[in-house]
């Protein structure tokens, strides 16, 4: 079942005259041949897979919860945010499978009439002044990796967040967040060495929520390569729990963790961990 911007904006009409009129599916098809610009059983066909409109035991159309979200919304822009969410969660598009490589790299994946989805919800817009973006992205992205329905933003990000306000105030110009557009590149934040150097500096953003004295995180091999072959790469890892801490490493540093490969197995992922009372010559004390 595909989608259009037409046929979400005309869901939102039916929706609402099922909540204001009692009315069956066949009086709805008999009286109207189309819903605002799209053909009436199309319109009802998606609201009911989307689970916005179901059959009381009555035989009459109800609004269920997912449609009175929709109606509730406060702007034109929400609305279609939370259908395509609901579009998503129930229909589960082919397209949508790729929604976790990062917006840019899933957008090659998108057909046209998807894209101009996102485009009218506003979802491709700048997300410098809008989290509610980047929220939106990383929710149905974690649905798209693990088919789970995610509530909450991830630790990782808020690392990632907050390196982003960390480096802009350190050169007085913000950096690009290429992990928000890409996952395959190998980094998280493309900035550059200092105010008086403008040679790129790669950043791997770790977080971590741990109340114990040490702090571990997770590198995939990926990473590492890019890493290890990048000249200016560094590792910022945010201790977020009582306090925000922040401690940058070297992949040198590093590098004393790595697992390496033998024979035919091939490691894809490690846990490192360290105590805080080793990290602390790393820790940032000012700029934070």
């Amino acid at each position: 079942m595909s989608v259009s911007v037409g046929i979400l904006y005309s869901s939102q009409r039916l929706i609402k005259l099922i909540c204001d009129n009692l009315m069956t599916t066949n009086e709805i098809l008999e009286q109207f041949t189309k819903i605002y610009v799209a053909r009436t059983p199309y319109v009802l066909d998606l609201c009911r897979s989307c689970k916005w409109v179901e059959i009381s035991p009555s035989g009459f159309l109800q609004v269920t919860n997912r449609g009175l979200e929709i109606l509730e919304a406060q702007s034109i822009t929400e609305k279609l945010r939370i259908q395509l969410k609901h579009y998503v969660y129930t229909i589960k598009p082919t397209w949508s499978k790729v929604l976790h490589y990062g917006r840019k790299e899933a957008l090659h994946h998108f057909p046209q009439e998807i894209i101009q989805c996102f485009e009218e919800a506003e979802l491709l817009g700048d997300y410098s002044s809008d989290n509610s973006i980047i929220l939106w992205w990383d929710i149905l992205g974690a649905f798209s990796r693990s088919g789970v329905e995610e509530k909450k933003n991830s630790v990782g990000r808020r690392g990632e967040l907050l390196s982003l306000k960390y480096e802009e105030k350190r050169l007085g110009a913000p950096p690009t967040w290429k992990s928000f557009e890409s996952n395959f590149v190998g980094f998280d934040i493309l900035s550059k060495v200092s105010k008086d150097d403008d040679s790129n500096l790669s950043i791997e953003v770790k977080g971590t929520v741990s109340t114990t004295d040490s702090i571990s995180f997770f590198i995939t091999n990926n990473e590492w390569n890019v890493a290890s072959l990048t000249k200016n790469y560094l590792f910022h890892i945010w201790s977020l729990a009582s306090a925000t801490v922040l401690y940058i490493l070297t992949p040198e540093i590093i590098e004393q963790s790595i697992p390496s490969n033998k024979g035919n197995g091939k490691w894809e992922s490690v846990k490192i961990e360290y105590k805080k009372s080793d990290l602390e010559p790393y820790r940032v004390k000012e700029g934070i």
